[in-house]
């Protein structure tokens, strides 16, 4: 045991010295406090800065609904001095959409806007609008609705959207002083008045402050931060192991330990290694999230998770890269004997959002007892539901446990066999008979 933890002090020592560890722990946490706490000043920042107007030629065919946008888009630039719009009719052979789109395409205008005369004829005029209309500014167009066009280069959502919500406006004012009888829009707006939303959480009856969609988002956060902490520090294992091998280091160090005990060295050093980065990444994020107000984010119950499934997570898939980069002799062959690993662990990068729907789905539970993604998983489901049974965290913590020594015991074949092995990488049959040697 003496040797195993002297092989592991070394392998601490030697990672923690160099650039990717310091960039990792302290360079990457100090950019993530950055972030956390200079975020809404840049923001602020970006608001200030002033942009050139953006002026726009509108083609109004309805001969009432222009004035009233003007007022909007006044108003508007009231509020958004940095950020103004400037809209200009257009009639008669200036209306020529073919000359509006040459004139938005030569940067003569930013773009221009077609309000059909269908946008605010009257139901009961049995006016139906025409279903194949241009493309509007919203999302998407509606089946059976009025489109407007609007054109334009450049793909700035926040334009689009600013025009989109006065543009609607100011077609319904219109729409309202036209009917009859005449209805009072202001009565209407007060009785549409939306109610306030007050998000509090169950266990402590605080009020939850922040974006909801960093709410929803923080269980992957969780799994990145599991995922990013497992793979970079277990690509630096295997790595280690390829480098000791083509230097024949390893043989000097196989004169004084056995290979078992080199590669069981390794790999509690590298565990250290993953838990020295892993707590500052932790404390960096608890404190983030308590100085912004969403302490309720992070708490000691995820952390606790993810240390609980970091350690078997980290153990398995250091002990698979510790026997390949043993089989192997360069890190092109052994990227390509890993990819297998590689791809299967991504899986959860590209379902994430299914799983955060649906913790508790078929496909969820699935997931969850493939070993070597099981960590990852989990810490999706228990994040984003934390009244996950029990009992599936005990069993999938028994099977990854459970997956974990078949995988050292069977790196330690591999790796006592292949750490001494140079030329050609062993192909699968070779790698099962060298299992079977006692």
């Amino acid at each position: 045991m003496g040797k195993i933890v002297t092989v592991g002090v070394r392998e601490f020592i030697e990672t923690v010295k160099t650039k990717t560890f310091f960039l990792t722990s302290v360079i990457l946490p100090l950019l993530m406090l950055g972030l956390i706490f200079g975020s809404q000043g840049i923001a602020r920042l970006a608001e200030k800065e002033a942009v050139p107007t953006k002026h726009l030629a509108v083609v109004d065919r309805t001969d009432v609904v222009f004035d009233v946008l003007q007022r909007f888009v006044e108003e508007s630039n009231a509020r958004h001095p940095q950020r103004k719009l400037a809209v200009q009719r257009v009639t008669g052979e200036d209306a020529n959409i073919e000359t509006l789109r040459e004139r938005a395409a030569g940067g003569e205008i930013y773009a221009y806007l077609v309000i059909p005369p269908e946008a605010t004829a009257r139901e009961e005029s049995g006016e139906a609008p025409p279903a194949s209309m241009p493309s509007t500014a919203s999302a998407g167009p509606i089946a059976g609705a009025v489109q407007c066009e609007f054109g334009r280069k450049d793909g700035n959502p926040e334009v689009a959207e600013r025009l989109r919500y006065m543009l609607n406006r100011a077609i319904v004012e219109v729409r309202f002083k036209q009917a009859d009888p005449p209805i009072d829009l202001a009565r209407v707006r007060k009785l549409q008045e939306p109610v306030g939303f007050r998000n509090v959480d169950v266990k402590t009856g605080q009020e939850t402050t922040g974006d909801e969609m960093i709410r929803f988002m923080t269980p992957f956060a969780f799994m990145f931060l599991l995922f990013m902490g497992t793979m970079t520090i277990s690509q630096g294992l295997l790595t280690s192991v390829i480098e000791e091998k083509n230097s024949r280091v390893v043989e000097v160090l196989l004169s004084a330990v056995s290979p078992i005990q080199l590669m069981a060295g390794k790999i509690l050093g590298m565990v250290c290694v993953g838990v020295v980065l892993m707590s500052i990444w932790g404390i960096v994020g608890y404190g983030g999230a308590h100085a912004r107000g969403m302490g309720y984010l992070v708490t000691p119950y995820h952390l606790t998770y993810v240390v609980l499934y970091f350690i078997p997570g980290f153990l398995l898939i250091s002990a698979f890269l510790a026997a390949v980069g043993a089989a192997c002799n360069t890190v092109k062959e052994a990227q390509s004997m890993a990819a297998p690993l590689t791809i299967l662990t991504i899986v959860p990068m590209m379902l994430w959002w299914l799983i955060m729907l649906n913790p508790s789905s078929m496909l969820s539970i699935v997931l969850s007892y493939i070993p070597p993604i099981t960590p990852f998983v989990m810490i999706l489901r228990v994040c984003a539901d934390p009244e996950i049974p029990i009992i599936e965290v005990i069993a999938t913590l028994v099977l990854l446990w459970l997956s974990v020594l078949f995988t050292i015991w069977m790196a330690g074949k591999i790796f006592r066999v292949g750490v001494l092995m140079y030329g050609k990488p062993p192909s699968i049959k070779e790698l099962i008979r060298w299992l079977r040697y006692d």
